[in-house]
């Protein structure tokens, strides 16, 4: 009889698969009472059949038995094998079309030849299920509870380490250094494609993979570990040990991420342009986005049929910027790049859409809703929290900035200048002139608004 046996474990902390030795030990132990030849042993270590992740060697192990390779599965019991119920459907339509059979070491042989057999590898299937279940819910349970007195669950981030206390990890010195860096340089501005690209250049590895990559970058920066917080709920506590920065310099660092457009964070600076995304056409509202007209580097947006709109890319800039110096030089500048803090309309937006996370959780949990439904709309409110938290923190602008404006603005990357534009102006658009006139760089073309004096056109007053 040719037998193949399988073995799993879910965890495997320590990583010395002890636990599927002694299952393959008592497996060999079982084959060698019946004269069962071993062909081949199929391991799963530190792999979850419940969480429904891929188990490579099972696989294996059901494609050896489509190929009628394997006569006889040993297992060291039914859970090492399913989890899923639905998964236990498709292994048991497996073994009717093969005949191959199965043995445990602690269940003794599954006989699915008749419809008694099947039953029971059902029902076992069910109580496994349910173990499982009952075995998440009292970590969930305990993963809770322990966050809520401040310590750690989940893997512990570059740039920290685990310590003699579980939960409560610490500062790598060496890893540290490295943080800091990176997220000084977030919050100065720097592409995450570019952070990520000096790391590897430099031979720093991450913690996970063999490269740095610019989701690797966003996955660290939002770990609140690194600036001594956890997450509890939704919303972040001080936690009891320290992170790697002071709790501000990380919420500064994320929030620096997070006002930026998504399509701008793994982008260098040095390809993005002053206004691209930002100008919009007065007329339609169609986005202007930096092109070329010929020679010619232009801001514009092309909608067949509808829209043709361009202007210099040169003169936009420099009228805007311009605008923008003269404007930080006002006394009430510093203000504008205040964080809000004050229980106003921001707090009001975020206190709405965590109570729309919590419904959309409770008709999750009375099954009201489907997962796979409530995922995305989850996934939107996390977005809009983490955009409305990110107005909390300050701006990439600090007061001492303010001093000389123009001197700021020629040190400042375009992710601060653009950062600064987005704030001052609540619209920037280009008028038409029609494309048979090409792109003409007349300064009352652009329509100005200021995000302080909401509805004052300025556009005209550009010209004078």
């Amino acid at each position: 009889m040719r037998t193949a046996i399988y073995t799993r474990i879910s965890r495997d902390e320590a990583g010395d698969g002890l636990g599927v030795q002694r299952q393959e030990a008592d497996c060999r132990a079982l084959c060698k009472r019946r004269g069962w030849t071993v062909t081949g042993v199929f391991t799963d270590n530190d792999t979850s059949a419940y969480s429904g992740r891929k188990r490579p060697r099972y696989t294996a192990l059901s494609d050896a038995i489509s190929r009628g390779a394997v006569d006889v599965v040993v297992a060291w019991a039914p859970e090492r094998l399913h989890r899923s119920p639905r998964e236990l459907e498709d292994f048991l339509e497996l073994l009717e079309r093969s005949g191959c059979v199965v043995e445990t070491v602690k269940a003794g042989a599954w006989d699915v030849s008749t419809s008694h057999g099947r039953l029971v590898a059902r029902m076992l299937g069910a109580v496994s299920r349910a173990e499982s279940e009952r075995t998440g819910e009292r970590v969930s349970r305990a993963h809770q509870q322990a966050k809520a007195n401040g310590r750690w669950r989940g893997p512990i981030p570059f740039g920290m380490r685990a310590s003699n206390v579980p939960g409560l990890p610490e500062s790598d010195p060496q890893q540290a250094l490295v943080v800091v860096d990176i997220l000084t340089r977030v919050r100065r501005g720097d592409a995450l494609t570019k952070i990520a690209s000096d790391l590897n250049v430099q031979g720093v590895l991450p913690r996970r993979g063999k490269a740095w990559t610019h989701s690797g970058i966003a996955r660290l920066i939002a770990c609140p570990a690194l600036g001594g917080l956890v997450d509890v709920d939704g919303e972040l506590h001080e936690a009891a040990f320290e992170g790697v920065v002071a709790p501000e310099d990380w919420r500064s660092a994320r929030a620096a991420v997070r006002r930026r457009p998504r399509s701008e964070w793994s982008r260098p600076r040095d390809s993005l342009s002053l206004l691209g995304g930002i100008l919009t056409c007065d007329e339609h509202g169609t986005t202007c986005f930096a092109g070329s007209t010929g020679p010619t580097r232009t801001y514009g947006s092309v909608v067949p049929g509808r829209c043709f709109v361009s202007m210099s890319r040169r003169a936009a800039d420099a009228i805007v910027t311009n605008l923008v110096i003269e404007r930080l030089r006002l006394p009430d500048a510093a203000e504008l790049f205040r964080p809000h803090t004050n229980g106003d309309a921001l707090d009001r937006q975020i206190a709405e859409h965590r109570q729309r996370r919590e419904e959309i959780a409770d008709l999750l949990a009375e099954g009201l809703l489907s997962a796979a439904t409530a995922r995305p709309r989850l996934a939107d409110i996390a977005e809009a929290l983490g955009e409305l938290e990110s107005r909390r923190s300050p701006t990439l602008i600090s007061a001492e900035d303010l001093i000389d404006p123009a001197a700021a603005w020629e040190t400042w990357t375009t992710t601060q200048r653009r950062e600064v534009i987005r704030i001052l102006f609540s619209r920037l658009a280009i008028r038409h002139v029609g494309h048979k006139n090409g792109p003409r760089a007349v300064p009352s073309r652009l329509v100005l608004r200021w995000s302080t004096e909401p509805g004052a056109e300025v556009g005209e007053n550009v010209t004078s």
